[in-house]
């Protein structure tokens, strides 16, 4: 039987089935929340793309907080673990409207 002990340093002596389980259960969550937090800010979007970026790094804080709250093991799992890394890569990278306003401010945007 397979166990899986999010959030502890023993991933090197585990075996490629119970990194792969491991792996998806934080790919997952982090494709599902990306997925609406970047649905959420775009259907709230204002034409300031400044306070489009301000309101979804907030929503990120508080979304990374309330997982924190709620399990620490799996929050300490993003930093101890290749499988964590997966998380914060899938959770950032699915929201392609963080990613684009950031490239338009950081490419020279100048608030009207």
């Amino acid at each position: 039987m397979m166990k899986l002990n999010l959030g502890k340093p023993d991933s090197k002596m585990e075996s490629f089935t119970e990194l792969n389980a491991r792996s998806l259960i934080l790919i997952l969550p982090a494709i599902i929340l990306g997925h609406y937090l970047d649905e959420f800010v775009e259907r709230v979007e204002t034409k300031n793309v400044i306070r489009s970026v301000v309101i979804q790094t907030f929503m990120n804080i508080l979304i990374i907080y309330a997982l924190h709250i709620l399990s620490s093991a799996y929050t300490r799992e993003f930093q101890v673990s290749l499988a964590g890394l997966f998380f914060s890569a899938l959770f950032f990278g699915m929201q392609t409207n963080y990613i684009r306003n950031l490239k338009f401010i950081l490419d020279g945007y100048t608030p009207k």
